[in-house]
């Protein structure tokens, strides 16, 4: 009787180490070209929000990034150079696209690439009472 459960405590934890190694392994911030990251993000403003999925990718040294809502439709997307600390809007969706809507977001999009490459998930620009959420997706398909 002892055997069997030094035997099933022995399997719990190998269980429990390839759970931790597997979540652990994921990427959470593309360094290295070709590297892909995934989150569910939600973006609070004071009289609305966004949600959607934010996907990144490294290419060629800069990280191009685009948020898009349950609808597919894109409501962000822009570029991050780590090299030059620099980030690029692209697109914003139309009731967003305003100079001072843009130059908020490029300013706070530069932190987030900030705190996403240190493993924090969450900004708040407080001035402009908006907060970020970056959470991490779990890729299911393997390459």
């Amino acid at each position: 009787m002892l055997r069997y459960l030094l035997s099933i405590r022995y399997l719990l934890v190998l269980l429990l180490l390839s759970v931790s190694s597997e979540l652990f392994s994921q990427v959470p911030f593309p360094h290295k070209d070709g590297e892909r990251a995934r989150y569910d993000v939600k973006i609070d403003i004071k009289k609305a929000y966004i949600s959607g999925v934010c996907m990144m990718v490294m290419d060629e040294g800069i990280v191009k990034a685009s948020i898009v809502n349950e609808f597919g439709l894109s409501a962000v997307d822009f570029t991050y150079n780590p090299t030059k600390d620099k980030v690029k809007i692209l697109n914003v969706m139309s009731k967003m696209d305003k100079w001072y809507i843009r130059r908020v977001l490029r300013k706070d999009f530069r932190y987030i690439m900030h705190q996403l490459s240190q493993g924090i998930y969450t900004y708040e620009n407080k001035k402009q009472h908006i907060t970020y959420t970056f959470n991490p997706l779990k890729d299911d398909i393997k390459e």
